[in-house]
C-alpha cells in the first residue's frame, strides 16, 4: 500500500523550478534513500513529505486521501511524521523531557508518556542519560535523542535529513543500526536523505534520486560493451581507442564490463599514456565529489572531498585514470568466442 502518492508536483522559486515530479509513490513500511547533488530538491521534498511546505501545484495523497494544505488538517497529518534534521535543537531540559515534549503537548497521559519515552530511549541506547541536561550532550548523542523524540510519537513515517553527517564514527554506527532495526521491523516507513552512498545501499533498498529537481537514474554505474583479449597473462577489455581496463580472466570474446566509480583513481597526466582524458565535470555531493572524464566514453568517478583537494584536479585538465581489476566486473556474451575484427 502507498503511504504517499505525489502527482504533478512542482515547486518554483524566483522563476526557477526546484522540484518537478510527475509521479512519485512511497510505499508503507519500506526504507528509501533520498539522494542527489546539492540543490537537487531533496530538502524541498522533505518539507512536502513532513507537511511543512505545500507545493506550488500538484496533488499529494497520504494513506489514499488528498492532503488539504490548511490548518488544523495539517496539524493532524504532522502527527504521523517524525522529522529529524541534520542539526537538531535541544530544549534546555533533561533528555527525558526533550523526548517526551511532543507527547506532552498532545495531551498524552503521564503513565503512557513515560512508557513511550523509555521505549524510545532504549531503542537509541540512551536510557542511561535520561536525566542528563540535553544541551550538554555530544553531537552524536544529540542526534540520537532527536531520533528518540521522533520515535516516541510512533510516527508512520520517519524522515532523516543527513543524520550522520556531523557525528563521530561511534555514533554513526549506532544510528545506522537504529535505522536498520527500524527497517527490519517494517512498521515505520523510512526516508533517509544522505550523500553517503555506501550507507544508503546498506540501509535502504529503495532509492529516490533527484537531479535538478527531477527524478533521475542513479548516475553511478559505468557499464560498457567491449572486446576481451588476453595480453601477457592479463585479460583486457577494450572499450574505445585509448580506453581499456584490466578484468578478471573470462576468456576472449565480446561482452560488457561494469566499473565501480568509487574505486577509480584520478591524477594529473604528466606524460602521454593509456586511459587519459579530459575532466569534464566536477560536482560536490556532501563529503563526496562526483566527476566525469571523457575517455572516448564518459567515465563516472567518485572520491572523497579530502582526496579531491589533494589531487589538484580542475575542469578541462588532462587526467590519468587508474582502474584496478578489482573495480571491474565482466560479463562475456559468448564464452570462447574469438574477438571480432573492429
Amino acid at each position: 500500500m502507498s503511504l504517499f502518492e505525489l502527482h504533478d508536483v512542482r515547486v518554483v522559486y524566483d522563476g526557477r523550478v526546484v522540484l518537478d515530479l510527475p509521479r512519485l509513490s512511497i510505499k508503507e513500511g519500506e526504507a528509501y534513500s533520498l539522494q542527489g547533488p546539492n540543490g537537487a530538491g531533496k530538502s524541498t521534498l522533505l518539507g512536502i513529505l513532513s507537511f511543512l511546505n505545500a507545493p506550488h501545484q500538484g496533488q499529494i495523497r497520504f494513506e489514499g486521501k488528498s492532503v488539504v494544505w490548511k490548518e488544523p488538517a495539517l496539524r493532524s497529518l504532522r502527527r504521523n511524521v517524525g522529522l529529524v534534521e541534520q542539526h537538531p535543537v535541544m530544549f534546555s531540559r533533561s533528555v527525558r523531557e526533550n523526548v517526551g515534549y511532543g507527547l506532552a503537548i498532545r495531551g498524552v497521559e503521564k503513565d503512557r508518556r513515560e512508557h513511550l519515552v523509555n521505549e524510545a530511549l532504549d531503542l537509541v541506547g540512551l536510557a542511561h542519560l535520561a536525566d542528563s541536561h540535553a544541551p550538554r550532550l555530544s553531537g552524536g548523542e544529540t542526534q540520537r535523542v532527536a531520533i528518540a523524540r521522533s520515535l516516541a510519537s510512533r510516527p508512520k513515517v520517519l524522515l532523516l535529513d543527513e543524520p550522520t553527517a556531523s557525528v563521530d564514527t561511534q555514533n554513526r554506527v549506532i544510528i545506522e543500526q537504529i535505522v536498520a532495526d527500524l527497517r527490519d521491523r517494517g512498521d515505520t516507513t523510512i526516508v533517509l536523505c544522505t550523500h553517503n552512498r555506501s550507507q544508503a545501499a546498506a540501509l535502504c533498498p529503495e532509492v529516490i534520486y533527484l537531479e535538478d529537481g527531477r527524478l533521475a537514474a542513479r548516475p553511478l554505474s559505468n557499464s560498457y560493451a567491449g572486446q576481451f583479449a588476453d595480453e601477457n597473462g592479463q585479460t583486457w577489455c577494450r572499450i574505445a581507442a585509448g580506453f581499456r581496463v584490466p578484468v578478471p580472466r573470462c576468456g576472449p570474446g565480446r561482452g560488457r564490463v561494469v566499473i565501480e566509480p568509487g574505486a577509480v583513481r584520478l591524477g594529473v597526466a604528466r606524460e602521454p599514456g593509456p586511459n587519459q582524458g579530459i575532466l569534464t565535470r566536477i560536482r560536490l555531493e556532501g563529503d563526496m565529489v562526483s566527476l566525469s572524464v571523457d575517455l572516448g566514453r564518459p567515465l563516472h568517478v567518485q572520491m572523497a572531498l579530502k582526496e579531491f583537494w589533494g589531487a589538484g584536479l580542475e575542469i578541462g585538465a588532462l587526467v590519468r585514470v587508474d582502474i584496478p581489476s578489482s573495480a571491474v566486473e565482466c560479463f562475456l556474451d559468448c564464452p570462447g568466442r574469438m574477438p571480432e575484427t573492429a
